[in-house]
């Protein structure tokens, strides 16, 4: 199942802990701390990079529950289902 990709109609800014997400279409902000401005920008190889202490589940679980947040909002989309505009 491959990654889902950041949907066209957002919008991101650094912050200095981190950073926000914009979806102009539903006008849905998101904040992301210093660990989710980093999956955002890389989705997930980036964390095990930057801390190689970590254990892959607990980064994968991580991820995955951002995924899902960000999902819930509209602001990731599947590649393969394509996206919807509204």
């Amino acid at each position: 199942m491959p990654l889902p990709i950041p949907h066209p109609d957002v919008i991101a800014r650094a912050l200095p802990d981190g950073s926000v997400l914009f979806h102009s279409s539903t006008e849905v902000y998101f904040g992301l701390n210093e660990t989710g401005t980093l999956i955002w920008k890389a989705l997930t190889a980036a964390v095990l990079t930057r801390w190689p202490d970590a254990s892959a589940g607990d980064v994968s679980c991580h991820v995955r529950e951002l995924l899902a947040d960000l999902s819930a909002e509209g602001l990731v989309v599947d590649p393969e289902a394509g996206v919807l505009r509204r």
